[in-house]
């Protein structure tokens, strides 16, 4: 009996029931898919790292007396450790098939016994021939260098220069990510001693492996000139922006999820009200609640299994295009895990029967008489709506329209969820992107407001690094002068330094702006810019770590002395996980300490238009061709690896979806409208309307629905992109977020985009009506 009654529902309900399905399928694939992934890439990263022999502390330095000292340090504490040697490559002095290589990274040169890096395919990469060498994947798909197995690469160290033949890329833990600031060439031993003679800029990585709670504060006291400083778990947060995108599709997905179970409580709701006749008639020839409901659950049943198998089907290829660039940058091991796409599949099945089940509760409500009654348990004695025809200057057709939603708005409110969350799934990355984007972003990487960023092309090898950064500035001033562009140039100078208090210690990456910048240039969470030599400002995360406040006296050991600060100011800063110290610009501080820059940043003094603007970016362009040349926002999303590129891409695909979403949902309700209301439609043709005037009364409704729907979206979209995306930033080091909201595009652009494909495909649907005569009035209930 159930199989006989489940074909015909599905035969005679087509539109309802594979409108439910496609909502079933997208679910399906998307959880699937999603939940696999960031399974899989989270679980991944440990297995890899193991692989890949990442410590659970890992420094560097350039001083291989320090190297010594470490080793002490470790043999001394029982800790396992390992010390590699690498060399560290001018960018201005490598070359690819000819032309300059471009990377925003420093460069070091390593070999297969230094390190464990492993090929496309997963194995390790044992030994490399004389004349080979490798490039981290990060690398060679980037498009700023037209990298291919067998282009050549040149590389001169110190006098010394050879050519190589690129054999391919790796899968390299320390350097794979895109938020990482270095990356690493592969050549052969012997390659290597080539270039390891006299003045070849040589650098220790020192690997230390221990659970030993108190490691920090003992290496702490050895006051290492280090460059590099992070965790194992540190590492992993380099690698964030490769677990984000599988967790922004897994939203997604649990989105479609709570979409799908709007609908189907729609759906069950008004099929149950559409049949209160044969509901009506089962209760009476003695057939119990249990039994009707399972005839409802067994359709939705048959419908779940379909949509799953079929989503389980597609999550496989979908699952492998969106996890591609992660399997590029790591190991992922462990086979292809389809037995979590078959779980995630089926457990989204049982969670639409589960919710049928819920929303079938109604049919105890349903009694013999409701079918004489025409579904109705008695008389409505008070008006329908709250407004009147002769009260306000509309036209029918929109009275009609507002009163129908006004009177009835419970059965508008799963449309107003749906396109809610649909415009709030676009317009949360929207903001995303376009605050890491935004020129306003670049103070968050302890950087002054600027107009223009030029990569830094010098290579800090401690002598005469001072001179260097002194030169390159004012050569840029003149030019500047001779193009009557009048401007400030500045630049972020970097060191790593110890700070402690009260005996509690830490290393930081520490900031000095040459060029004339000031300190007051900067933002601060609280407190006052440093104003003099003895005066610093500290990063909330470093300050917690040593216990310090405003006002507070710490200890900075600069160089081979022990200096005497007092904190002034608390700031923030997504530079290297939130560390930080910031100096007096006056303060004395040798070049020759730095550990490398940001970019020579350029503040205009005649506040220009935008127009002026671009010429003027156009006109560096020209003159700097060797480098490319940003605004602060393009030079940020630069240094972390276009990030706002890759969530871009996403948002592309959920504007995709939600439209798609919003036609499916718009002719679901128009069709299930125009069934209920047909025989009113064929009273209203009867007195006289026009087709053209009843398929806008059915899209307007739509329109209206639309409209505050996107009212309510773009009011919550502000503080639902704080409450969603702020703890990210935070784990990056970021206190709090300002977003960048784009009015036009965030208010007008998108919504339009949505409001009208909506409500064309309304006006679509509503094009049925057209079928049914004036003499259908015996269908008014």
């Amino acid at each position: 009996m159930y199989i006989r009654i489940l074909k015909k529902d599905l035969s005679r309900k087509r539109t309802m029931n594979f409108i439910m399905l496609i909502f079933i399928i997208l679910a399906a694939t998307f959880v699937s898919s999603s939940a696999n992934n960031l399974i899989t890439v989270s679980t991944a990263l440990d297995s890899y790292f193991d692989m890949a022999g990442v410590p659970d502390y890992w420094h560097s330095t350039s001083s291989e007396k320090d190297a010594e000292r470490f080793k002490s340090f470790a043999e001394e504490n029982g800790y396992d450790y390992k010390i590699t040697k690498f060399l560290d490559a001018d960018p201005n002095m490598i070359t690819v098939s000819g032309e300059t290589f471009d990377n925003r990274h420093a460069v070091c040169l390593s070999t297969a016994k230094e390190a464990r890096l492993f090929d496309k395919n997963g194995e390790e990469i044992t030994s490399v021939n004389d004349g080979d060498i490798y490039v981290t994947n990060e690398v060679f798909r980037s498009e700023d260098n037209d990298f291919y197995p067998g282009c050549r690469i040149t590389i001169e160290i110190g006098g010394n220069k050879k050519d190589f033949t690129l054999k391919g890329y790796t899968k390299d833990a320390f350097f794979g990510s895109s938020m990482i600031d270095m990356t690493r060439f592969l050549i052969s031993e012997e390659d290597f001693a080539f270039f390891d003679g006299e003045g070849a800029p040589e650098n220790f990585f020192l690997h230390a492996y221990t659970d030993d709670e108190e490691y920090n504060a003992k290496f702490d006291g050895l006051d290492l000139k280090t460059n590099i400083n992070t965790t194992r778990s540190g590492m992993k947060m380099m690698y964030i922006m490769d677990i984000l995108v599988a967790a922004t599709v897994l939203a997604v997905s649990v989105c479609l999820i709570l979409i799908s179970m709007v609908i189907l409580r729609f759906t069950i709701n008004f099929t149950m009200s559409e049949e209160f006749r044969e509901i009506g008639v089962m209760k009476a020839i003695g057939i119990s609640n249990g039994r009707i409901r399972g005839l409802y659950i067994v359709k939705y049943f048959a419908v779940s299994a379909v949509g799953a198998a079929i989503g389980f089907g597609l999550s496989i290829p979908f699952g492998m295009l969106m996890i591609e660039g992660v399997s590029g940058n790591i190991i992922i091991s462990g086979g292809s895990r389809l037995y979590l796409n078959a779980a995630f599949a089926l457990l989204t099945a049982a969670v639409v029967v589960l919710f049928c089940y819920f929303c079938t509760r109604k049919i105890k409500k349903f009694s013999p008489i409701d079918a004489i009654r025409n579904g109705e348990t008695g008389e409505r004695f008070k008006r329908k709506g709250i407004i009147r025809l002769n009260r306000l200057k509309l036209a029918p057709v929109t009275f009609m329209a507002l009163n129908d939603i006004l009177s009835g708005l419970k059965r508008y409110l799963s449309m107003i969820l749906i396109f809610t969350l649909g415009l709030l799934l676009i317009i949360i990355p929207a903001n995303t992107i376009n605050t890491l984007r935004s020129d306003k972003v670049v103070t968050l990487f302890s950087m002054a407001d600027c107009d223009i960023v030029i990569p830094s092309k010098i290579m800090f090898t401690e002598k005469e690094n001072g001179r260097k950064i002194t030169e390159n500035l004012e050569e840029i001033r003149k030019t500047l002068a001779d193009c009557d562009i009048d401007a400030d140039v500045f630049q972020e100078i970097l060191f790593r330094f110890n700070v402690s208090k009260d005996g509690r210690k830490s290393s930081a990456v520490s900031f000095q702006g040459a060029g004339g910048v000031k300190t007051d240039m900067y933002s601060y969470v609280r407190g006052t810019p440093p104003s003099n030599e003895n005066e610093v400002a500290l990063s909330h995360i470093t300050a917690e770590r040593i216990n310090a406040e405003i006002g507070d006296e710490v200890e900075i050991t600069v160089g081979d002395e022990v200096r005497k600060y007092i904190v002034t100011a608390i700031t923030q800063t997504m530079t290297n996980l939130g560390e930080g110290i910031r100096f007096y610009e006056g303060d004395r501080i040798d070049y020759d300490l730095a550990m490398g820059c940001f970019g020579v940043q350029i503040r205009y003094n005649d506040s220009p238009d935008g127009g002026t603007l671009k010429e003027r970016k156009e006109t560096l362009q020209k003159i700097y061709s060797e480098s490319e040349v940003y605004t602060a926002g393009e030079y940020v999303n630069y240094m972390i690896g276009g990030v706002a590129d890759q969530i871009r891409k996403v948002k592309s695909l959920i504007l995709g979806i939600v439209i798609c979403i919003n036609i499916l949902v718009a002719v679901l309700m128009v069709k299930s409208f125009i069934t209920k209301e047909k025989g009113e439609i064929a009273v209203l043709k009867a007195i006289g309307f026009k087709n053209s005037s009843l398929v806008l009364w059915q899209s307007m409704r739509i329109g209206i629905v639309l409209l505050i729907s996107i009212a309510l979206g773009t009011v919550l979209s502000e503080p639902l992109s704080k409450l969603v995306c702020e703890p990210i930033f935070k784990m990056m080091g970021a206190f709090s977020m300002e977003f960048d909201i784009i009015p036009l595009e965030v208010y007008v652009i998108y919504p339009l985009t949505v409001f009208f494909s909506t409500l064309l495909a309304a006006a679509a649907g509503a094009m049925n009506l057209r079928k049914i005569a004036a003499s259908e009035t015996a269908d008014v209930q």
